[in-house]
């Protein structure tokens, strides 16, 4: 064997344990489903305990419990966003089977991920913004503050991604 043939063995070799190293992240996308459940299970949860002293609650308290459940509604949309992207961009090619009946929402690209992840953080984070200023009076001012500015620094990065795609893709179709 020549010499000069040992640098391209250990190129495809390495690139063969690059291409086999994407099922690494099955057992990830595993656990995120499992996550999942157990998020639906915390939902549940409190949707029952929510129920039966709602007659008595505050208007501004059932305001809150439900942005509590939206909230957890909104993290879990967002590990189902992750593990869809992930499992379609990385461990779906792998498995080499192209299922005529998958919806064609399901092929997310990358830009559009990295927005509906951002808009999904921003939208947490406004949440958990509200819950503070509604109980303003038995928090710190700075507290107040940093997570207003944490809000609007999310947004701030939400505008400059959608900026970054929409600049991206007007170069490329030129």
């Amino acid at each position: 064997m020549p010499d000069r043939d040992i640098p391209t063995l250990v190129t495809q070799g390495l690139g063969r344990v690059i291409f086999t190293a994407r099922w690494l992240m099955a057992p990830i996308y595993i656990g995120l489903l499992v996550a999942l459940v157990l998020l639906a299970v915390k939902f549940v949860q409190k949707l029952v305990a929510l129920v039966p002293g709602l007659v008595q609650m505050s208007s501004n308290d059932t305001v809150l419990a439900v942005l509590g459940l939206v909230d957890l509604s909104l993290v879990a949309n967002l590990v189902l966003i992750v593990v869809l992207a992930g499992w379609q961009g990385f461990v779906a090619p792998l498995l080499g089977s192209h299922d005529g009946n998958q919806p064609t929402w399901l092929a997310l690209d990358f830009s559009a991920i990295k927005l509906k992840l951002i808009g999904s953080v921003a939208v947490i984070a406004a949440i958990a913004v509200l819950e503070s200023f509604v109980h303003a009076d038995t928090l710190a001012p700075a507290t107040l503050g940093w997570q207003l500015g944490i809000l609007l620094s999310i947004g701030v990065l939400g505008v400059l991604l959608a900026a970054m795609d929409r600049l991206s893709h007007s170069n490329t179709k030129e």
